[in-house]
């Protein structure tokens, strides 16, 4: 049984996206699921304080913690749960060291063509302070030895920075029986009609997300159609400013939009399960993890082209990266067959298991003692 010591900087909350999936990593390995692999210890701190003592912390403290407790001789591995961390491995460390990478948005910001203007992806105009940073970790990624990613075109990306880093594709897992409608099926919220068509977008409205352009497409069906479609728009809004532009854009294509906001994780189930599909037209995606979520509640959804979301579906639901017309069309055929639990899409989330994670994450892992 090897040893793994877990490290991350500050504990972001499991509610937040690196939060909640570092939290489902420490699960699996402390109860045992990940095959021939125990936890050694987990290391973090609490992410109060002043700007001055969070800075030592992230940039002094912590690693110094960190390079002492993998120099013990307690561990096999030390595990870094997400590429911000990356300043924490520590420099001639005598285990092997795995950083787990979401995406490359911030150390490699781009930008992307949306189909009406052109995107920023990550941040293009750090502070000075952010630079330091982002330097420290881009120091940090050429010291580990094994990426391992949420998806093969993270893993492409970060492979053309570190040609000399393996670099493997592990996409994330999520706990498909919550989702599952036959086995933890939630009340049908009350603002979920009857008989209409209810389409869910889930996420900011930040310019990558195209929410635009997903009223847009909607406004395209037949008028007796689009009259029985409602978007319901899920996550907190990035401002107010947006919110009043996407608000206006739906009233002048007359799209019905019902602005839901931040949810509970208990509602959000419950919105998955009981609507009729997903849009997800974003241009830019580190995983796209609603896409998996819709799979995981027996629901479908509507996909850009664009990596890394369109890994997630077959072709069909993959569709054209800026034709609406295209989207409007699949939209309709799917308003003249709906159904209430969609049973190929729970086949095609058991690729997001438990089992199926702690299997290649066991692999992966393996690779650096053989």
């Amino acid at each position: 049984m090897r040893r793994v010591l877990v490290a991350r900087g500050g504990a972001l909350s499991p509610f937040s996206g690196l939060g909640g999936t570092h939290e489902r990593f420490v699960g699996l390995l402390t109860s045992g699921d990940i095959d021939g692999y125990s936890l050694a210890d987990m290391l973090e701190y609490p992410e109060a304080g002043n700007s001055l003592t969070r800075a030592c912390r992230r940039w002094s403290s912590h690693p110094k913690r960190v390079a002492k407790a993998a120099g013990k001789g307690h561990a096999d591995l030390l595990h870094i749960t997400d590429q911000e961390q990356a300043h924490l491995v520590p420099k001639n460390c005598p285990i092997p060291v795995v950083v787990f990478v979401h995406d490359m948005f911030h150390l490699v910001p781009t930008i992307v063509d949306s189909g009406k203007e052109m995107v920023e992806v990550g941040d293009h105009n750090p502070s000075r302070m952010r630079r330091f940073d982002m330097k420290k970790l881009r120091n940090g990624l050429g010291r580990a030895n094994l990426f391992v990613c949420n998806s093969p075109s993270t893993a492409e990306i970060i492979s053309r920075i570190f040609p000399e880093i393996p670099a493997v594709s592990v996409p994330y897992c999520i706990d498909l029986d919550l989702y599952d409608p036959h086995k933890n099926l939630r009340p049908k919220p009350d603002w979920v009609s009857d008989g209409k068509m209810d389409l869910l977008i889930v996420g900011s409205e930040e310019p990558r997300k195209r929410l635009d352009f997903a009223i847009e497409a909607v406004a395209l069906l037949p008028d007796e159609i689009r009259l029985q479609v409602t978007i319901h728009k899920i996550g907190a809004e990035s401002s107010a400013t947006s919110r009043m532009q996407l608000e206006e854009l739906a009233v002048a294509c007359e799209v019905e939009l019902n602005w839901l906001g931040r949810m509970e994780q208990e509602d959000l189930y419950a919105a998955y399960q009981h609507t009729d599909g997903l849009l997800f037209p974003s241009c830019a995606e580190g995983f796209g993890l609603p896409a998996v979520e819709a799979l995981a509640a027996g629901s479908w959804s509507f996909i850009a082209d664009f990596p890394a979301h369109n890994m997630h579906l077959p072709e069909g639901c993959c569709l054209p990266k800026y034709d609406r017309q295209a989207w409007a069309d699949a939209i309709e055929k799917k308003f003249h067959k709906r159904q209430d639990i969609d049973e190929e899409s729970l086949q095609l989330a058991q690729r997001y298991s438990n089992e199926s994670f702690t299997t290649s994450m066991a692999k992966a892992w393996d690779g650096l003692f053989e």
